[in-house]
């Protein structure tokens, strides 16, 4: 996980500073990364936490950002989202999400019983996740009440980034083809992290816009 997307975020920072050593960022935030995981408390497997995948990759992004900064100075916000966002571009991910069937009912059910399961497991570091099929086929709702990055942000010392990373969610509704509404994020002092994720077009995403003149919110 790290060689995939140590790759494509060192590959992005270097097209804004192609001086920057990119075999000396993968060096330095790798070792990074490995006193980080060995320092947080485990949330099982891959196989047991469907939420072990975003707590790593979280991890990834911090060590790469700090060894930008020891190596050459604090990486800009801006920078900063521009690196996480590429981890999105990589082939295989892209694939991953177009394909993603995300309002069928199969899809729901499954995804349903891996929340279940991820919530049984115990630990500061993990995610409390509450989902609720939408009243049609085109809408659902996702709500954390805790977030595991979240917990490793705040004993890393990352919180002020941490915002950033959250942006990257919009990303990723994208890309599987989906429309997110979100006004509330845990990362920015709200007591949960909103989601309502609508199919473009659909008469659940009209409702939603008729309720919401403003438009989407993408204030977090």
């Amino acid at each position: 996980m790290f060689a995939v997307m140590a790759s494509a975020c060192i590959k992005e920072l270097r097209k804004e500073h192609n001086d920057w050593n990119g075999r000396a960022i993968r060096k330095n935030s790798r070792s990074r990364l490995s006193k980080m995981l060995k320092e947080t408390p485990s949330i099982g497997s891959y196989r047991s936490n469907c939420w072990k995948m975003n707590l790593v990759g979280g991890a990834v992004w911090f060590s790469l950002y700090e060894a930008v900064e020891e190596l050459y100075g604090k990486m800009s916000d801006g920078l900063y989202g521009k690196m996480c966002n590429a981890t999105y571009a990589i082939p295989f991910m892209a694939r991953k999400y177009a394909s993603t069937p995300f309002f069928t009912e199969k899809y729901q059910d499954a995804y349903i019983r891996k929340i279940d399961k991820a919530n049984h497991i115990r630990s500061e570091y993990n995610w409390t996740t509450h989902y609720e099929k939408g009243p049609t086929p085109d809408s659902l709702r996702i709500r954390f009440t805790t977030c595991g990055l979240c917990a490793l942000a705040t004993r890393t010392g990352h919180r002020d980034i941490l915002p950033i990373m959250c942006w990257t969610d919009y990303t990723v509704a994208n890309a599987i083809g989906t429309c997110l509404h979100r006004d509330k994020t845990l990362a920015t002092g709200d007591p949960c992290c909103d989601y309502l994720y609508t199919r473009p077009g659909s008469d659940a995403e009209k409702s939603w816009l008729a309720e919401h003149p403003e438009g989407t919110f993408h204030s977090k």
